[in-house]
């Protein structure tokens, strides 16, 4: 049970992290360009972790 509950809080303090990070907005409107933003937004949240 706590393996589980602790790799869920490490999860949601990325997302939380990305959230700050990005201000969590997307402003398209069609659905393959939303899924194209949510690419780049992990995407930079990648590069952001490599870099340090």
């Amino acid at each position: 049970y706590l393996r589980e509950y602790f790799r869920r809080s490490n999860s949601e303090a990325g997302f939380s992290a990305d959230k700050r990070s990005t201000r969590h907005m997307i402003f398209q409107r069609r659905r393959d360009r939303i899924e194209t933003s949510g690419f780049c937004k992990g995407l930079l949240h990648n590069l952001m972790l490599v870099n340090g």
